[in-house]
């Protein structure tokens, strides 16, 4: 068997070689977290918009007398003016919620505040959106499927 010598000069260019591989799989990496930032970003603003949106509504005075009087007496209680404002203000936290699971889903969120958003939903919210036949507009189906789940275990 013959050994075959080899040169500094190659050993450089091999160890060069991998560090430009390696250079190129970092780029990668943080080129597609930086992409998944982005996303998340461009999401939460658009929750910011329709949430701002949904604040301005919140603000009026009469909102809250208008929801106490769904919560209490439920939607056949309310005329076309204010239950197309609770259908607002419920929309609006759908939402932050759905915007919670996506952060959620992309890695920006901790468990333990998606299971908050899933307990608030399961004490009583979830019931509501059923009642205002909100339930059909929850997206994506993954988040449906979470809730689905979490209140079949209630």
């Amino acid at each position: 068997m013959k050994k075959v010598k080899v040169s500094f000069d190659t050993w450089l260019q091999l160890l060069g070689m991998l560090g430009v591989l390696g250079g190129l799989v970092a780029l990668v990496i943080e080129l597609n977290q930086s992409q998944k930032l982005s996303q998340a970003n461009a999401y939460q603003i658009r929750i910011s918009e329709i949430q701002e949106a949904q604040r301005e509504l919140a603000l009026s005075e009469d909102l809250a007398e208008i929801l106490q009087k769904f919560n209490s007496e439920g939607v056949e209680s309310l005329t076309a003016g204010e239950k197309s404002r609770v259908v607002a203000w419920h929309s609006a936290i759908q939402w932050r919620m759905q915007g919670q699971f996506y952060q959620y889903e992309q890695g920006f969120l901790e468990e333990a505040a998606l299971q908050r958003t899933l307990d608030d939903l399961t004490n009583g919210i979830y019931e509501k959106w059923e009642e205002l036949g909100l339930t059909d507009r929850i997206q994506p189906v993954d988040w449906k499927n979470t809730i689905i789940e979490r209140l079949d275990k209630k």
